[in-house]
């Protein structure tokens, strides 16, 4: 019902353009009748009125710049033609040129109609292929900013593509436009090296994947959790409250350790204990210190081993597993601080550096008697 009435329209209003494109022209004599039959019957090389597009011409479409060149306010225009001060002053010249004015906007209407429905159509082309790819990548727990990326990619592409085809069916030349806009990219891009690299390493991430938002990574000597993937950079929340922004390039080019990927982090620490000391009963205090904590994992195993002997203590590692990566960087301190008070009470000695100073026996003090100690020197009078 809807299109019925939209090709009404548009016929009612081709009609009428036609009809007043007609009305300009003088009626022809009845002399010249036949010879107007005849000169009807032959191919015609005049062109079409304006915004008809006759059957010979095809798909061709004429451009805005020749429609209105064809009305009398465009010759004007381009110089076409002169205007005198008498026709300046008649009312008529001015009636007529709005007419031929309102005869080409009507005769336009049409390819305006034509282009809005190619754009409503590239418009739900979109909506579609967005919902489809989104849904599939929501499916697949890509990261919000990345989906956003790609949904924006998509509306470029598609709908760029629409107003390059309603441009061409409204007549308006869009391939010396397009020539200048490429131009103007490829200064663009000149300029804008490092940032295009920085958007091209942003598809590489989302494509390769080495981290995903929300996985904790260190880079740089920063640790922290990723917060934000952007056209442009990486942002990331670090423990002490401090955002850091990172180039996707750096993200990309730098070593990056993701501590998110494995779903467990090992914690390990060291401490000493002298020589004289039992290194099983130290492992055993060390052992019995980690049962009982929810955050440890139980496979793999919590293990105690030797790390060096160092010059003044035998130095044992203490290494466990955690399944919160948000809590693996706290827990050496943690653990340190329980071992010591732990080894304490059992009466194993944590060794520290001591320094032993010996002093030699110096000379014997002399003792000098008042009537010895050097006497003022005295001035010559």
């Amino acid at each position: 019902m809807l299109s019925s009435s939209l090709l009404s329209v548009v016929m009612f209003i081709g009609a009428y353009a036609h009809a007043a494109t007609a009305a300009k022209e003088p009626a022809p004599a009845p002399g010249e009748q036949q010879s107007a039959a005849v000169a009807s019957a032959a191919p015609s090389t005049q062109p079409a009125p304006a915004g008809v597009v006759t059957a010979a011409s095809g798909a061709n479409v004429e451009s805005l710049s020749s429609i209105l060149g064809k009305t009398r306010f465009g010759q004007l225009v381009e110089g076409k033609k002169q205007v005198t001060l008498a026709e300046v002053k008649d009312p008529l010249f001015w009636l007529d040129t709005i007419r031929d004015l309102a005869v080409a906007a009507l005769g336009f209407i049409p390819r305006v109609i034509v282009a809005g429905l190619f754009l409503i159509f590239f418009w739900l082309v979109y909506r579609t292929v967005r919902r489809l790819v989104l849904g599939s990548l929501s499916a697949a727990s890509v990261d919000p900013s990345i989906r956003d990326m790609l949904g924006h990619m998509l509306k470029w592409a598609i709908m760029g593509f629409g107003v390059v085809i309603a441009c061409n069916q409204i007549g308006v030349q869009i391939a010396a436009l397009l020539t200048g806009v490429s131009i103007i990219g490829l200064a663009v891009g000149f300029a804008a090296q490092e940032t295009l690299a920085n958007f091209i390493a942003g598809i590489v991430i989302f494509w390769d994947k080495p981290f995903k938002v929300g996985d904790f990574v260190e880079i740089d000597g920063v640790f922290g959790e990723v917060k934000r993937v952007t056209f442009r950079s990486t942002r990331i929340l670090d423990g002490n409250g401090q955002f850091f922004v990172f180039p996707n390039t750096t993200m990309l080019a730098t070593k990056l350790s993701n501590h998110s990927t494995h779903p467990a982090t090992k914690v390990k620490l060291e401490i000493g204990i002298a020589y004289k000391e039992s290194i099983d009963a130290a492992r055993n205090v060390l052992l019995e210190l980690v049962k009982g904590d929810d955050r440890i994992a139980a496979e793999p195993e919590p293990s105690v081993g030797v790390a060096r002997c160092a010059a003044s203590s035998v130095d044992l590692s203490l290494s466990f597993w955690v399944h919160d990566e948000t809590v693996a960087r706290g827990m050496p301190g943690e653990y340190l601080e329980k071992a010591k008070n732990a080894l304490d009470a059992a009466g194993i000695t944590i060794p520290f550096p001591h320094v032993q100073l010996l002093v030699d026996k110096g000379p014997q003090e002399m003792t000098i008697s008042p009537e010895e100690e050097p006497q003022p020197m005295r001035r010559a009078g």
